[in-house]
């Protein structure tokens, strides 16, 4: 029965920040959107209480912003603050990966080339929200291993409230992105550190440059 997936026991808040979250992922609420709680209640047929709680954890990802009276609307990106974030993360991601490298298992190694091959899977289906979890889970599962708590606590304060994924919102990234993913497990597999390093470099560079140039090409 491998065939079959597992069901998804959610509670009404986890579907309602699912479906908010995959929105703006995907640029169906644009930055800027007012998001009324008791409109989104009465489209989502729940009480203000989930919706209420969805907004509080998307607003701790920086997907959202809250202002003075209470209420919130999505997190508007620039180009500076793209170039701010994927900056940071080229100075401080491939260090973790180059910490990390050497202290993988074969078992480790194993789990990482599976959550790859899931990646592919919710790409190929067309599922962009199990994507996004899953493409986080990746790469966390890299920078947890060098077994630095706080250079990685920065490494996810980086990944809070990126702005629209640019595997979801640039034509071909989605292919791309997962092409580099396998490479970077092949040079893992074959205790090629510094290879696997130049392979993320680039794998970040390369999505920050697509980003601001989708970013710019939007009028």
């Amino acid at each position: 029965m491998s065939r079959l997936k597992p069901i998804r026991r959610e509670t009404l808040e986890d579907q309602v920040y699912r479906a908010l979250r995959q929105a703006i992922l995907e640029g169906r609420l644009k930055g800027g959107e007012r998001l009324v709680q008791e409109a989104l209640a009465s489209t989502f047929g729940t009480s203000r209480i989930p919706v209420r709680d969805a907004l509080r954890r998307l607003h701790q990802e920086g997907l959202v912003e809250a202002d003075e009276r209470g209420g919130y609307r999505v997190a508007t990106w620039g180009p500076e603050d793209v170039e701010d974030v994927y900056t940071l993360r080229l100075l401080l991601e491939p260090e973790a990966l180059r910490l990390a490298g050497p202290k993988l298992s074969e078992e480790e190694l194993d789990e990482l080339e599976a959550l790859q091959f899931q990646m592919e899977e919710a790409a190929s289906e067309g599922d962009l929200d199990r994507y996004v979890d899953l493409n986080r889970s990746f790469h966390f599962f890299l920078y947890e291993a060098a077994g630095k708590r706080r250079l990685f606590q920065f490494i996810q304060m980086l990944w809070s409230g990126l702005p629209p994924l640019t595997p979801l919102s640039v034509p071909g990234q989605l292919d791309r992105s997962n092409r580099e993913h396998r490479l970077l497990v092949q040079a893992l597999r074959k205790r090629a550190v510094e290879d696997a390093v130049h392979i993320l470099r680039r794998h970040i560079r390369y999505a920050m440059e697509a980003l601001l140039e989708r970013m710019e090409a939007k009028p």
